[in-house]
């Protein structure tokens, strides 16, 4: 198996998780400096997913029957890391939410591009294994970004907006590694079934998609309202938080890494079992972080984040590879799109929901809140189960022993 390609559309993830993963750690700075609420920020936070799930319905207009969407996320890429460099000039909140919605377009490709071209990169065998590389990428770049913050702010003392100006640059430097990349054409693997793999006429992916809803509520929120409670609550400096977020994601690339060698097998033996193992995995890292809010003492506290962290970076590859395997090629895009908007749509309402039970309970109970729709969205995904072996794309007969 070839590595170079989803080793440089992970790499392009990478320097995508630079800018969120740092206004995670840098959040009580920022709002801080500029005078605004967690509430706020996080709202913001919520309008750039929203961007990110309407930006790639373009672009999946642009590239639709055309191998060009290697092009497109590379050019992407260079623009969201252009967009991290503005951030440390931002004077203001309306400045960062235009940088935040800039950022937010152009990363739009890494939903609507990157899942699917790895799908035709790949051959259905080993997709799962790719999927769960793919998605130890953006872990990868949590881990990076927070030790690069830790480091700037701890050891050199400098302030949010060097720091910013530190991560725009090197994240141009990591979109170079993936210039070589190349489009090999779209469901190079699979089949072309007529009247299926739509969202209108597949049960299982309108139910993924209701789950993507309920489960945005849960991730947009859940970071930055963590960090927060983590300096209100137990006093933690930045470049603290930093290394603890860093040493979760380092735990979660791990995990990643040994689950894409199972998942795989798991999913050709029987793949009503995928839908059941995302609902374990979402119920469990909400009941975590509700754990970890409520924990009565730092190390325990410490230890509850610390399992949510390293569980919520597993669902994604997951529920991709459902989507994947239930899609028809040429509506892969499209279908992540509105997956995309669906994370969106449930991350404003979350941010809602945790900023009222936030001035009412404090940021302990707001965390405390986010477990009912991570509960709600583990209940819809297993119900997946039941219409998922009737949904699958059929895939060419010399693609299944590549």
């Amino acid at each position: 198996m070839r590595f170079y390609p989803v080793i440089a559309v992970g790499m392009l993830a990478i320097t995508d998780a630079f800018v969120n993963q740092a206004l995670n750690v840098l959040a009580p700075d920022i709002t801080g400096s500029l005078g605004v609420s967690t509430g706020a920020l996080t709202s913001l936070l919520a309008i750039q997913l929203l961007a990110v799930g309407v930006a790639p319905f373009l672009m999946s207009a642009l590239v639709r029957g055309r191998p060009i969407r290697a092009a497109v996320s590379i050019v992407t890429g260079f623009a969201w890391s252009a967009a991290t460099f503005a951030i440390a000039f931002a004077g203001d909140l309306w400045t960062l939410g235009a940088l935040l919605l800039v950022s937010g377009l152009a990363n739009g490709s890494q939903i609507a591009l990157h899942s699917p071209l790895l799908a035709d990169l790949y051959p259905p065998a080993v997709r799962g294994r790719v999927l769960a590389l793919y998605g130890a990428a953006m872990p990868a770049g949590a881990v990076l970004s927070p030790l690069t913050v830790s480091a700037l702010t701890g050891w050199l003392g400098l302030d949010w907006r060097a720091v910013y100006t530190v991560l725009g640059v090197l994240s141009m430097l990591g979109c170079l590694s993936a210039v070589r990349l190349r489009d090999p054409g779209i469901g190079r693997y699979d089949e072309v079934p007529t009247g299926r793999g739509g969202l209108l006429r597949s049960r299982t992916l309108r139910r993924v998609f209701a789950a993507f809803v309920a489960y945005g509520m849960l991730l947009v929120p859940a970071a930055t309202f963590l960090s927060v409670h983590l300096k209100e609550r137990w006093g933690l400096d930045t470049d603290v938080r930093g290394l603890f977020t860093a040493c979760c994601s380092a735990g979660a690339v791990v995990v990643l890494v040994t689950l894409g060698r199972r998942l795989d097998p798991i999913f050709q033996s029987d793949a009503r079992r995928v839908p059941a193992v995302v609902a374990w995995v979402m119920a469990c890292s909400a009941a975590a972080f509700a754990a970890g809010a409520l924990a009565p003492a730092l190390p325990l506290t410490l230890a509850a984040f610390f399992v949510g962290l390293v569980l919520t970076p597993l669902i994604v590859p997951m529920i991709t590879l459902i989507m994947v395997a239930v899609t028809a090629p040429a509506g892969r895009s499209y279908t992540a799109s509105l997956f995309g908007v669906g994370l969106a749509v449930g991350g404003l309402a979350g941010a809602a929901l945790l900023s009222t039970v936030e001035k009412a309970y404090g940021t302990a109970g707001a965390i405390t809140s986010i477990v009912l729709p991570g509960l709600a969205a583990g209940l819809i995904i297993a119900s997946t189960a039941r219409t998922i072996r009737n949904d699958l794309i059929p895939v060419r007969e010399e693609s299944v022993n590549v």
